[in-house]
């Protein structure tokens, strides 16, 4: 056990030293980490209640890090190019998503109870921006639509959470009379609301504290990325004491914070994007280690169906419907319909719900089908992300609609 944490930090170190070369090449840092996961999980490295522990409370520290990162990116003027369509990939496309996922599961799933087959669609709808980072990098691809895709990819991880906490407690609702009237549905609007409702608030109060110490000279800029750290951690558990989704709250507070405070955040940014980067690395090196191979030992070919619609069909349709009526292009529906990549929201929510609600009948089969979503998602999105201006016809110098 004592040469795992030295072949992580070797291969952190050269990764990193490579990274552009590697990059260049079509090869992610998702599909990195998870090769060389499964490599080292390979050796003996065994899926316990404690590693997977472990994984989910680092995996919530990555998101909500790299939550907050990408929340910042979007102030004032980015919002009112993106507003629309985001609002609409969102809030139709999200739910319209979990709508035709569950009809995909209940035709290749039928003998699954009802409420299990919503939560595998649930589960199966968030989308990743961390494995989304080459196209947000790419200079070819108009900066709006790479905003957009950023802010419905860092939203809707949040706003999924409690649609899966829903599911999951409805599938065990029938044997525990605590779960069932309309305690789950408190939930739902608590969660969504609560946390929306702190970030707002939390952030854009520590914006204006900012503004308030700046204009008095008051603030050693050395702390400005400490200071950063701590209101994550302020939103983040603010939200979780009173109710609130802590994922919405982190990125709705980094939408008002940004927004809030004047000058730039950017080096706040660069320094929570480095943090996340490097939990977004061990986090996809333990999904790799730990579940890939457990996932890959049981995976069965209506799973893998199930897995294929839901990326060739489910999110494209959804997304198109989400976006009748806008000036959107085709080839930019088909772009966003694409890249929806399953990452760390997908394995968190998965080993989640596994842990905390015991009594699913199909808790297994539903984490094989989550893992090997995100395995396959990686390479799949990460190999179609170099070529994606030429496959969507995208002209970074032409108007996005």
């Amino acid at each position: 056990m004592h040469a795992y944490p030295v072949l992580i930090s070797a291969a952190i170190l050269a990764y990193c030293l490579l990274s552009a070369g590697i990059g260049r090449r079509g090869i992610t840092m998702p599909m990195v980490f998870l090769s060389i996961g499964v490599l080292i999980g390979s050796t003996g490295l065994e899926l316990s209640h404690d590693s997977a522990s472990v994984f989910h409370d680092m995996a919530e520290i990555t998101l909500a890090l790299l939550l907050f990162a990408d929340a910042t990116l979007l102030d004032r003027d980015a919002l009112d190019k993106i507003g629309a369509r985001a609002a609409r990939m969102l809030l139709i496309g999200l739910p319209v998503a979990i709508v035709l996922g569950l009809l995909v599961n209940l035709a290749l799933l039928p003998n699954w109870p009802f409420w299990e087959l919503c939560l595998l669609a649930a589960l199966l709808a968030p989308t990743d921006a961390a494995l989304g980072q080459s196209i947000q990098s790419n200079p070819r691809i108009p900066q709006t639509i790479r905003n957009t895709l950023n802010a419905e990819s860092g939203l809707n991880d949040g706003l999924a959470l409690p649609f899966v906490l829903f599911f999951a407690g409805m599938a065990v609702a029938e044997g525990d009379p605590e779960l069932g009237g309309g305690a789950l549905f408190r939930l739902l609007a608590a969660q969504i609301g609560l946390g929306a409702l702190v970030g707002l608030v939390g952030g854009a109060l520590v914006g204006l504290a900012r503004n308030a110490a700046e204009d008095r000279g008051l603030v050693d800029h050395g702390l400005g990325k400490v200071a950063t750290l701590a209101l994550i951690a302020l939103i983040f558990f603010g939200a979780e004491h009173v109710g609130g989704n802590s994922f919405v709250a982190v990125f709705v507070s980094g939408l008002a914070y940004a927004n809030a405070a004047k000058g730039t955040v950017s080096q706040a940014r660069e320094f929570i994007e480095g943090d996340g980067q490097f939990l977004a690395i061990l986090s996809f090196f333990f999904i790799g280690a730990i579940f890939v191979p457990v996932a890959l030992e049981h995976a069965s070919l209506t799973g893998l169906l199930v897995i294929a619609l839901s990326l060739l069909v489910v999110r494209p349709v959804a997304i198109w419907i989400s976006l009748i009526g806008t000036e959107c292009r085709p080839n930019e529906r088909l772009f966003y319909g694409w890249f929806g990549p399953r990452g760390l929201a997908t394995a968190l929510f998965a080993v989640f719900v596994i842990m905390d609600f015991e009594k699913l009948d199909k808790g297994n089969p539903i984490l094989v089908t989550a893992i090997t979503a995100v395995l396959i998602s990686a390479f799949v999105h990460g190999l179609s992300a170099k070529w994606a201006s030429e496959i969507f016809r995208l002209d970074s110098g032409k108007k996005d609609g």
